[in-house]
């Protein structure tokens, strides 16, 4: 089986793209593809986040662990397309380049029943920005109004 997933650039321009992806490849794979539909540098590190209805990144699983003692956080090699998408509308936030924070939008929309053992681009909608959207941090009213600085 596979699943479709469908990638969402953060940006005012629409940048989408849907990935045909095997069940059983792994968010590295996802991470992959992501790069080679989207023409990104390979020397970049990025994450897959957790998140919640407000889109707010909670678990972080990186492209691979920075230190051993962390053998509790697996990596992105070590989760399938399955458990991280483990049901229609099931959402990830993916984070590329950490300087310039690009975030796109990781969507499992459906199965697909090809049986085809390869992973394929099948929608391609828009072309990537030449510089990332700014971050825009929202500071919390409740903390301005008791902080002393």
């Amino acid at each position: 089986m596979k699943h479709i997933i469908q990638i969402h650039l953060e940006h005012k321009t629409d940048v989408l793209r849907e990935i045909e992806i095997l069940s059983n490849n792994s968010l590295k794979d996802l991470h992959n593809m992501i790069k080679k539909t989207l023409k990104l540098e390979d020397n970049q590190m990025a994450s897959f986040y957790k998140t919640n209805e407000e889109f707010e990144l909670l678990k972080e699983i990186p492209l691979f662990k920075i230190d051993e003692k962390d053998i509790h956080m697996p990596d992105m090699s070590e989760i399938t397309i399955s458990s991280a998408f483990p049901k229609a509308n099931s959402k990830l936030i993916y984070v590329y380049d950490f300087l310039k924070m690009w975030r796109f939008l990781a969507t499992y929309s459906r199965n697909s029943m090809s049986k085809s053992k390869t992973n394929r681009i099948i929608k391609n909608i828009g072309d990537m920005p030449i510089d990332a959207p700014d971050v825009i941090f929202e500071a919390d009213s409740k903390f301005d109004e008791e902080s002393d600085i």
